[in-house]
């Protein structure tokens, strides 16, 4: 028997030998055919968001997020390409607005924070207007929609992860954090509205 000589490709070029033929089939509704694609390249795109995050739960999400967005882009692929190239740029435009959305979190909570240290000054004060906080939450809360204040629940007093959450409402991840985030701003403005009326 001819021994044969193994050849070691790496991942990536592995993936690209047949990717055209994969991703047609892939085209035509093949979900198995782009299971492999994803178990081929995950290793690859955890690394890329893992080592810009630094956070498991939310590099999790956006691993997941990454290749549902290639599998919805995937007529956008330009063959000749590589596609693993591919995916992991769509990771790292994730990442990038993952980060950017911490980013304005911390600015946001940082300004809180001192908001907080400025009406704490007199203990009385502090109190009423903590009392006035919570009313005007808990009156803001009771004009949100029923799926926002689900949303709200889960997450936040919960305390469960985005993709949790969206299992949950029967959403994707990026819906759900897109919900979140709009029923934040709309609490915000209900609650600062209340406030500066009460004042």
């Amino acid at each position: 028997m001819e021994s044969a000589e193994k050849v070691v490709v790496p991942r990536d070029e592995a993936a690209a030998m047949d990717v055209e033929a994969v991703l047609e089939r892939v085209r035509g509704g093949d979900v198995e055919a782009y299971a492999s694609i994803v178990r081929e390249l995950q290793a690859e795109v955890w690394r890329v968001v893992t080592f810009a995050l630094r956070d498991v739960d939310g590099s999790a999400d956006l691993v997941q997020q990454t290749f549902v967005n290639a599998y919805f882009s995937i007529d956008r692929f330009e063959p000749g390409r590589s596609f693993g190239a591919w995916v992991r740029g769509i990771a790292r435009n994730l990442v990038r607005e993952e980060l950017r959305r911490r980013g304005r979190e911390c600015r946001r909570y940082a300004a809180f924070h001192a908001h907080l240290e400025v009406c704490c000054v007199d203990d009385e004060r502090a109190d009423e207007h903590e009392q006035a906080m919570r009313d005007a939450l808990s009156r803001c809360r009771e004009e949100l929609s029923l799926p926002a204040r689900r949303a709200l629940e889960l997450r936040y007093e919960q305390g469960l992860d985005f993709a949790a959450v969206a299992d949950a409402l029967d959403r994707t991840v990026a819906a759900a954090r897109q919900l979140l985030q709009r029923v934040r701003l709309q609490l915000r403005q209900c609650i600062e509205q209340r406030m500066e009326a009460s004042s």
